[in-house]
């Protein structure tokens, strides 16, 4: 429903407004990375039909006509026989069926289903990370707005206070070095503006790279920044962590393919029985004559496999050596994922103090601008001194935009971790 909502936005106006859910809904419907794991994931689908067809019966006819221009000829008593007919028909149908095969159509059949299970988790796993990539992007992308209103912010604080101190160099109340001082802060704080439009310029075609958004089509981002207050419990989230993530459920998926295609290596030396019925119908039916006649044939057989070149043995211990390699790949990522969640939880707890720290920084660099301001104006404080204490509230309000933005990431980095995505 979001998505038609959103492709019918997109038809009415050049402008799309995206919450962040809205956002993470676009991209899980028309990222290209996903569209191309749902193909696979269809794919996996038609191969359990193909598997699934090995249980049926094959039917198949066929049939030819023919015509003999010279017919030999027999001759007995002074009788001329002609060896057949000018023209002759031919057509067949035949039924065959497997009747057993020691369980190995069944088993190819449960490999093709495990198949598609693997494919529906890479596609979870991708969804999942587009979900994280996009939660990160968007905030990245409010991140770098406020940085470019900051630095426009600064820029036009910056020129008031260099036309106040014109002013007061004309007067005769300042220095020429203030003046050069306040020129060149104004002269070095404009290439930075450039810099941040040019970057927020291009985050926004990458985040419509992301989200798989047409490039002529502009976006506003409706939500804010702001700290998520929730409570995460390390041991809850390790557990969560290894029952969700379909890295995990891959594995145990592969573990199975394994265990399954070992077995039907084991069989592949054993007789296969068959059986089959064929009906015919042709003409001339008998020799000598003209007429049609039909037959129909029962049959019962068996393939028994007695050499290949010991290529079974070895696709035996192949499927052995896979199921030691899925074991270990487990074992592996068991490791990792608990190592990546305990870093993920760390690095969100980090984030959210430096977050708070550089909050509190703000509130202390603004006191100190006011005052240094309320100084300035009133002949008590320098130039340099109003100067470091303007660079010093843009710094402190840029270094919160970063510890909010690398919050609210590690909190999307942790949420992937845990496989809730």
């Amino acid at each position: 429903m979001i998505q038609f909502l959103l492709l019918f936005t997109l038809l009415e106006i050049d402008t799309l407004k995206l919450t962040l859910p809205e956002a993470v809904d676009f991209a899980l419907n028309n990222n290209p990375e996903i569209q191309q794991l749902v193909i696979n994931v269809d794919k996996s689908n038609s191969a359990i039909g193909i598997a699934r067809s090995s249980f049926y019966p094959t039917i198949s006819a066929t049939g030819y006509y023919a015509y003999l221009s010279d017919l030999p000829i027999f001759q007995m008593d002074s009788i001329a026989i002609p060896m057949g007919q000018h023209e002759n028909y031919n057509y067949q149908i035949s039924l065959q069926q497997v009747l057993f095969a020691w369980g190995q159509i069944y088993d190819a059949y449960r490999i093709a289903g495990l198949n598609r299970d693997i494919a529906e988790l890479n596609l979870l796993k991708k969804r999942q990370e587009i979900k994280c990539s996009v939660k990160k992007a968007y905030y990245g992308l409010l991140v770098l707005e406020k940085m470019v209103d900051l630095t426009r912010e600064s820029l036009e604080q910056l020129k008031r206070h260099e036309e106040s101190v014109r002013k007061r160099y004309e007067a005769g109340l300042v220095a020429q070095f203030d003046l050069l001082r306040s020129q060149v802060q104004v002269a070095n704080l404009k290439p930075r503006m450039i810099e941040a439009e040019n970057g927020l310029k291009l985050a926004y075609e990458g985040f419509k790279m992301l989200l798989g958004l047409p490039q002529n089509i502009e976006f506003i981002l409706l939500d804010s920044l702001e700290i998520i207050e929730e409570e995460f419990n390390l041991e809850e989230m390790m557990d969560s962590a290894l029952i969700n993530r379909p890295e995990l459920k891959n594995l145990k998926e592969v573990e199975k393919m394994a265990r399954i295609a070992k077995s039907l290596k084991a069989r592949a030396n054993l007789p296969t029985l068959f059986a089959g019925v064929s009906y015919e119908r042709k003409k001339p039916f008998s020799f000598g004559g003209n007429d049609w006649g039909s037959n129909l044939t029962f049959n019962v057989g068996f393939q028994f496999p007695i050499f290949s070149g010991f290529k079974n043995l070895y696709d035996y211990q192949t499927a052995s050596l896979a199921i030691k390699e899925a074991n270990l790949a487990k074992e592996n990522l068991t490791r990792g994922i608990i190592i990546e969640v305990k870093q993920a939880y760390l690095n969100l707890q980090g984030a959210k103090e430096a977050t708070q720290a550089a909050k509190e920084n703000i509130n202390q660099a603004q006191k100190a601008f006011d005052i240094i301001e309320t100084r300035y104006k009133n002949g008590l404080a320098t130039n340099l001194e109003y100067l470091d204490a303007q660079l010093a509230t843009m710094q402190a309000k840029i270094n919160y935009l970063n510890a909010l933005k690398d919050y609210l990431g590690a909190r999307a980095d942790l949420i992937k971790a845990v496989g809730r995505g």
